[in-house]
């Protein structure tokens, strides 16, 4: 669970990281620099035989967070890729049926978002009533809110043996296992992790909420691991009008995906859609490639022995 550690990265690598961020961007930047067309007074820098207008700055910076980067730091960026792209279209990658393909796929994808984004431009945003009544039906997010405090120790799945186990099981401590660790040179590493039940589904928050502190679980989740100590549960409630802003963003972003499904509902059954190799789609499977693990854990000698397993949302602690 390496993705839930709390960032500590600064600001001081920003044009590194605007530059490295360029170098990904490269593919999107090709389907769009067919457009040499560009007057002088809208000219700002002339890289080699292009340049680069105010215009394609200003659509940078309203892509980019303008309270994290300079404008200096957004043309800086604007000059890498353009002079990677020179080098793109010298060495001929262009050219390359893979990049090909990528840019067809990413000018479908932006023309599909597009037409949907059309469908949700008047959409109109939630009433306070909507606002009032989310908050009420979820108070684990809000006015029930909490806060984790945990250790952990992550390791391989394939490590996960019943010797490890059955220790987890008659431990009292995470440092007891720790040493267990050590002593059977099994490689880990250790983090303290805080999490809000906001971030985390009911079921989550039930299990947990009943484990006094010190207790021990294990989370298996694909080929990593987590061994666990819960250290302390923390109440702290959000106000209706502090959660006001993001109710209304996640409400927004609902409707959306309602108004998207609907739409292409609406569409399927307007259209002609035919299977010309029936055989071959028979022959598809609809469950994903990889099925998201539901992890089970080992209660330690102080958990409560009723929980079992931590349901499948625990995937997604942050």
């Amino acid at each position: 669970m390496s993705d839930i550690a709390v960032s500590s990265g600064k600001t001081s690598n920003r044009v590194a990281g605007y530059r490295m961020a360029a170098v990904l961007m490269l593919v999107m930047a090709l389907s769009a620099c067919g457009n040499k067309q560009k007057t002088a007074s809208q000219s700002i820098v002339r890289v080699n035989d292009d340049e680069i207008t105010v215009h394609q700055l200003n659509a940078e910076l309203e892509r980019v967070n303008s309270a994290n980067v300079s404008k200096k730091e957004v043309l800086d960026g604007l000059i890498a890729r353009q002079l990677l792209i020179d080098q793109a279209e010298k060495k001929k990658i262009d050219r390359d049926p893979r990049v090909m393909q990528a840019i067809e796929r990413a000018k479908e994808q932006i023309l599909a978002q597009a037409y949907l984004q059309t469908k949700m431009n008047n959409m109109q945003k939630p009433s306070e009533k909507d606002i009032h009544d989310f908050y009420e039906k979820n108070p684990q997010l809000f006015a029930q809110r909490k806060q984790f405090d945990t250790r952990e120790l992550n390791i391989d799945t394939r490590d996960l043996t019943p010797e490890l186990v059955a220790k987890m099981g008659s431990a009292h401590s995470l440092d007891e296992v720790q040493s267990w660790l050590q002593a059977h040179q099994v490689k880990f590493t250790a983090a303290d992790v805080t999490r809000s039940s906001a971030e985390l589904p009911i079921e989550v928050i039930n299990a947990i909420s009943k484990m006094p502190p010190g207790s021990l679980f294990t989370v298996k989740q694909g080929d990593k691991s987590q061994l666990i100590e819960l250290q302390e549960v923390r109440p702290v409630p959000l106000t209706q009008e502090a959660a006001h802003p993001k109710i209304v963003e996640f409400l927004m972003l609902q409707k959306s995906k309602e108004a998207a499904d609907a739409e292409i509902s609406r569409l399927r059954a307007a259209a002609k859609i035919e299977y010309l190799n029936k055989s071959e789609v028979a022959a598809l499977d609809d469950k994903p490639a990889v099925a998201a693990p539901t992890p089970p854990v080992a209660g330690g000698t102080k958990a409560n022995k009723q929980l079992s397993d931590v349901e499948r949302g625990i995937t997604n602690l942050k």
